[in-house]
């Protein structure tokens, strides 16, 4: 199981250096998802494998990899950076920032603000401008 973790974390993440040239993903630590011991190490290897395997393509393909700090990546707006007053419910799928009131997919917000935390120019990424998400 562990050799097919690893393989495809390899996969994905060759395809993903070969895409992009610059790659910002979430120092993520995944501690609180599991209820048990068992699952709880699963999740952390499957993890670990796939960001050691993004970073080690990255390198081998001559790619920048930034790890970003996972903190607040959802209650941050990638136009402004103000912050939310309150942690938004999974449920909730559209982030809405009431400073500069843009209005965004979550998904893609938490995406921009991980590219400008990494110091990355987040205009031109999907060729669409951050205000217009």
């Amino acid at each position: 199981m562990a050799a097919h973790r690893a393989d495809t974390g390899r996969k994905w993440a060759k395809k993903v250096v070969r895409d992009h040239d610059a790659i910002a993903v979430e120092d993520f630590r995944p501690k609180f998802l599991a209820k048990t011991t068992m699952a709880r190490k699963a999740a952390d290897a499957a993890i670990s494998a796939t960001k050691k395997a993004q970073l080690e393509m990255g390198r081998k393909h001559g790619r920048a990899v930034h790890l970003v700090h996972p903190a607040h990546t959802t209650m941050d707006c990638a136009t402004c950076g103000a912050r939310t007053k309150h942690a938004l419910p999974l449920s909730e799928r559209t982030y809405a920032c009431t400073v500069c009131g843009a209005v965004c997919p979550r998904d893609k917000n938490s995406a921009r603000v991980m590219l400008v935390r990494a110091g990355l120019n987040p205009t031109g990424a999907d060729l669409v401008s951050p205000a217009t998400c």
